[in-house]
């Protein structure tokens, strides 16, 4: 019937390629969109300001195209919050979910929680849930949960297994928390990081410089692009570019997420920005 239709094996081949190029791209995206989240540390003149921007919750809720197909949605909150003893802390959640005909072939719904503490920014608790579904690579569904011990450099991974860790290491989520609200980061430098994401420890180093952007929320705007090579356990841990840019004003927005993979190039741009 498909060479009927002038559609031959190879044509059909070809296009289930595309497809899975399309849903590796997803999948990345989704790992990525974690690393996206750091992005949210630097503001105005290329550094932040020495006063902790005072908030109860911030939104970005992002969206992802590739070849003409919307592929996936994100949302990163900031939120803070009150221990049952009434001390101070701060929750930080990303979820990424994929979207249209691209979860057909390959379903995301991916959540990631850490809670921060808010005197020395070092991380309490993670928690991940994947829920990834594809024709060719299958379920994948699972909850993990780091509970950090503060002032002992160790974590414990689903309350079994022991790590330890260099000093200040952090989880994804915990250093954004931890640049946004304290560190001072100016253009040209360089930005080193430790983070145990429950798989593997990793070192990454960010470079800032400033930049000029066309956005589609906010029109041109002056950035900074934080830019690194980043391992992708997604696509076998083959290296991408990951690069930020975010806004050199006071809210510090991150307006774009760019994702260089093996696979193909994909921006995750900012659709709205909710601040209460």
């Amino acid at each position: 019937m498909d060479e009927e239709l002038g559609i031959t094996p190879e044509d059909a081949e070809m296009d289930l390629r595309n497809y899975m190029t399309k849903c590796a791209i997803a999948i990345a995206i989704g790992g990525a969109l974690v690393y996206g989240s750091w992005s949210l540390a630097w503001g105005q003149g290329g550094a932040t300001s020495t006063e902790s921007p005072r908030f109860r919750k911030k939104q970005f809720v992002y969206g992802a195209e590739k070849w003409g197909l919307r592929i996936l949605e994100a949302v990163i909150t900031l939120e803070e919050v009150q221990s049952g003893e009434g001390e101070k802390a701060y929750v930080a959640r990303a979820q990424v979910d994929t979207t249209g005909v691209t979860s057909v072939f390959f379903s995301m719904h991916n959540r990631f929680h850490s809670w921060v503490d808010a005197d020395h920014f070092g991380p309490l608790r993670y928690l991940k849930e994947i829920h990834q579904n594809g024709i060719f690579s299958g379920e994948k569904r699972y909850t993990s949960i780091l509970n950090f011990v503060p002032g002992e450099n160790r974590v414990v991974v689903d309350g079994e297994k022991e790590i330890n860790l260099p000093p200040d290491t952090q989880d994804p989520l915990s250093f954004f928390v931890k640049y946004y609200l304290e560190e001072e980061i100016k253009a040209g430098q360089e930005i080193h990081m430790s983070i145990y994401d429950g798989i593997r420890l990793r070192e990454v180093t960010f470079m800032a410089r400033g930049e000029s952007i066309e956005t589609s929320l906010c029109g041109r705007v002056e950035v900074i692009c934080l830019e690194s090579k980043v391992p992708f356990s997604s696509l076998g841990g083959r290296e991408g570019i990951i690069k930020i840019w975010f806004t050199r004003d006071r809210r510090k927005v991150p307006a774009r997420i760019g994702l260089e993979l093996p696979i193909g190039t994909v921006h995750f741009d900012l659709e709205s920005f909710e601040e209460g």
